[in-house]
């Protein structure tokens, strides 16, 4: 009980701060800080393929945060065809 009223409060105070989705943007910074935190306190290193899945998931958010190509240039659809007059 006691993690989650300090996690809760120092959100709050950081809301007083900063707006929701600048604070929102730095969820992304806890992955980096914790594979640093593990590196120097607890001399954990991570197997490569951790780096591999890392690189691939940073891919992912490129990719998907990109700016849309221009649209290709539409072709207006033809007239229906006119039956003939009889």
């Amino acid at each position: 009980m006691f993690p989650t009223a300090i996690a809760f409060t120092t959100y709050a105070f950081a809301l007083r701060h900063m707006s929701a989705s600048a604070l929102g943007v730095t969820t992304y910074l806890v992955p980096p800080i914790t594979i640093v935190l593990g590196l120097v306190l607890l001399d954990e290193v991570p197997p490569p393929v951790a780096y591999v899945g890392g690189v691939l998931a940073l891919l992912g958010v490129g990719i998907a945060r990109r700016a849309p190509s221009k649209p290709a240039a539409t072709v207006a659809p033809a007239a229906p065809a006119q039956e003939p007059a009889v």
